[in-house]
Formats: structure tokens, C-alpha cells, sequence
């Protein structure tokens, strides 16, 4: 790009920075919170604490704090906005609502920045792709998503049916722009589930009929649009080189099942049996790996905090799934069907893509959105 200047933090830094201040502020006035928060913390630590204790060598224990925090961000957002969710205070739902819009503004600002030759690009090679003035290029689909969706959904249930349908074109450039297989797989899939998904119990034939003349019309026009802009677009001739480069599932997870081969024999043979239990860290997970992780967040959870990490973060998923079932009965909870469709394709993308639960950037957003659940029918009315 034509702006080749490297700013010393970037927007999403700034922006993190601020909203984690903001859960510490509010964690000190909550007890409860403030215990589970440090209590995990220094569970997720351990590790660290016991590569200090046998061999600090390719070890950091500045570097495993920073990746901590980045893994436990969407627990804490959660946990920060589950209570102004339930005060039921309309003007702060508001807030929320008009935070989440203000946000995917400055996100896909940035992206189309590359529209006047500045920011920077996806992929060095090529100058292919745009992700702004955002360092961590990996996780903006991510945060694409979740905001886009939240955004689509709230259009859907005012019946904004036309706006649902420009909507998802303007995400469907946007994904190109950003050049990622799962920004536009993952925009592709929401879009298509929303209208199916039933934000609650009632469903007569006169909803479904708008669903299916919806579905006809974006469906085709969606596909339509993203092969000419994709055709006409450096990302084609990026994943036709690709594509006839790699076998198949290579191409699909982007070499990931490579990383995890190697990765697996690294744990195999250099993990011993206490690290096979707690992990070693994340800073000594990529030294091992020549600074190369496996890019699913399952898998380098796993290998940088062993048996325990996955155990603690499965037991963490099975706790959300619980609730959001439990909601999910009751029609009064109208965003929970939602963010059940929500989780499932974060989890799914976390799985095969990575950068979702280690997000920093997106992290946030993923407790405000699985927040959300709480919001009651009563509420939207004034939003």
C-alpha cells in the first residue's frame, strides 16, 4: 500500500486497552467476580510457574501473562456485561446496541482504508487483502462477524428485509476486501441461518413464507455478487494457486492439519509427563514450534496448557451450553436462539480456523454478544 508508516500501537491496542480497565474498575466493586477472575488467571499460569521452576529457557513469562488475558478477555466481558444486561436499564441497552454499531463502523472504516492506498494489507505477498491499521490481520474476520451478525439480527426482527439484503452485500465486499475464507464462509452462513433460525417459539406459515421469499431472493443475489467481486479480485488468483498447490483439506484448513502433525510430535517427544498434564505455556509451545502454532484454538489450547487447559475450557463451553439451553425454552428470551446459532459457529470457527477465543480484538465483543442471552422481550422495547 502506498502508506508503508508503522504506528506504535495499533487502534485495536487502544481500544482493548480502555475496555479492560474499564472490567478491572468494575471487578473491584465485585467481590465474587474479582475472586473467579484471579483465580483463573494464576490457574492458567501455572505452567509458566513451573517452567520458571525447572528451565526458564524459551520460556516467557511476561509473553504467557499477555496470552492469558487474551484467552480469559471473552470470560471477563461476559462477566462485566452480564449485569448491565440484567438491570434492564433501556438507555444503557441502548448504549450497547449503538457500541456495537459504532464499533463495526471504525472496523470496516479501516478495511475499505485500502480504497485510498492506506493501512495494511492481509498478505504482505502481493499486497492482497486490507485489514487497516489493525495489526492482528487474523482476527478481524472474526470480529466482522460477530458485529455484522448482531447488526443483522436486530434488522431481521424489525422486519428490515430490504436492509437485511443490502446488508449482507456490503459484508459480502467487505469480506472480500479482507480476503479470508472464513470472513466470507462465516458472513455467508449467518446471514442464511438467521432467517431460519426462530428468534422464538411461534413460527406460523406466514413467518416461514417470509423466510423462504427472503431466502430466494438474498440467497442467489448474495452468491451472485460474491463470485463476480471474488472473480475480479486478488483473492481469486490467490486461491486458485492454492487450491491447485495443496490436497483438499489442506487447502480447506490452510495447512493447519500440517501445524497440528507437527506440533503433536513436538508434544510427544519433548513434553514430559507433568507438562503433558499442565502444558507448558504459550511462549513455550511456540518455541517449540519455531514460533509456528497451530492456528485451532482447541489444539493450542491443548499444547500450550495441556490435559487440564482443555479440560478447564470444555467444562467452561459445557457451563454456556447449559444456560443458553435453559434459555433457550423460554420465548421471553428472545436473543437466545441467537447466540446459541452464534456460539455454534464460533466454535466451529475456532476449531478449523483459530483466533477466537485467543482473539484480543475480538474477545470483547464475544462476552457482549453471549451476554445478550439475558436480554428479555421487555427490554427491546424501548431500544
Amino acid at each position: 500500500m502506498k502508506s508503508n508508516n508503522v504506528l506504535p500501537v495499533s487502534i485495536g491496542q487502544i481500544f482493548k486497552t480502555l475496555v479492560l480497565i474499564l472490567i478491572f474498575v468494575r471487578f473491584l466493586f465485585s467481590v465474587k467476580y474479582l475472586i473467579i477472575s484471579i483465580f483463573l488467571f494464576f490457574l492458567l499460569l501455572i505452567p509458566s510457574f513451573y517452567q520458571l521452576v525447572i528451565n526458564s529457557e524459551n520460556s516467557s513469562f511476561l509473553f504467557d501473562i499477555v496470552k492469558v488475558s487474551r484467552y480469559l478477555l471473552p470470560l471477563f466481558s461476559l462477566l462485566f456485561f452480564i449485569p448491565i444486561i440484567r438491570r434492564k436499564d433501556q438507555s444503557i441497552i441502548r448504549m450497547l446496541f449503538n457500541l456495537v454499531k459504532f464499533s463495526y463502523i471504525i472496523l470496516v472504516g479501516n478495511i475499505l482504508l485500502k480504497l485510498f492506498g492506506l493501512g495494511y494489507p492481509m498478505y504482505e505477498e502481493g499486497n492482497i487483502g486490507s485489514k487497516g491499521y489493525f495489526f492482528a490481520g487474523n482476527e478481524i474476520s472474526v470480529l466482522l462477524i460477530i458485529l455484522a451478525s448482531i447488526i443483522a439480527f436486530d434488522l431481521w426482527l424489525r422486519k428490515r428485509r430490504g436492509l437485511y439484503i443490502l446488508f449482507l452485500i456490503l459484508n459480502i465486499m467487505v469480506g472480500v476486501m479482507v480476503s479470508s475464507k472464513t470472513g466470507l464462509i462465516g458472513i455467508g452462513l449467518i446471514f442464511l441461518l438467521i432467517p431460519i433460525k426462530k428468534p422464538t417459539r411461534k413460527f406460523g406459515l406466514k413467518k416461514l413464507k417470509g423466510v423462504i421469499i427472503t431466502s430466494i431472493i438474498a440467497l442467489p443475489l448474495g452468491l451472485l455478487v460474491t463470485w463476480r467481486i471474488i472473480k475480479n479480485s486478488p483473492i481469486f488468483d490467490r486461491f486458485s494457486f492454492f487450491w491447485d498447490k495443496l490436497d483438499f483439506w489442506t487447502f480447506v484448513l490452510s495447512s493447519r492439519n500440517k501445524f497440528f502433525g507437527r506440533a503433536y510430535e513436538n508434544y510427544k517427544e519433548n513434553y514430559n509427563l507433568i507438562e503433558k498434564f499442565i502444558g507448558v505455556g504459550q511462549s513455550k509451545y511456540e518455541a517449540l514450534n519455531q514460533g509456528k502454532i497451530v492456528e485451532m484454538d482447541v489444539a493450542d489450547i491443548f499444547f500450550a496448557y495441556g490435559i487440564f487447559g482443555l479440560i478447564l475450557f470444555l467444562f467452561l463451553t459445557y457451563v454456556l451450553w447449559i444456560q443458553l439451553l435453559r434459555l433457550r425454552r423460554y420465548s421471553a428470551f428472545y436473543f437466545a436462539n441467537f447466540v446459541f446459532l452464534m456460539v455454534l459457529v464460533l466454535l466451529s470457527i475456532s476449531t478449523m480456523a483459530g483466533h477466537v477465543f485467543s482473539s484480543g480484538m475480538a474477545g470483547i465483543f464475544i462476552g457482549l454478544l453471549i451476554s445478550l442471552m439475558y436480554l428479555k422481550l421487555d427490554d427491546k422495547t424501548s431500544k
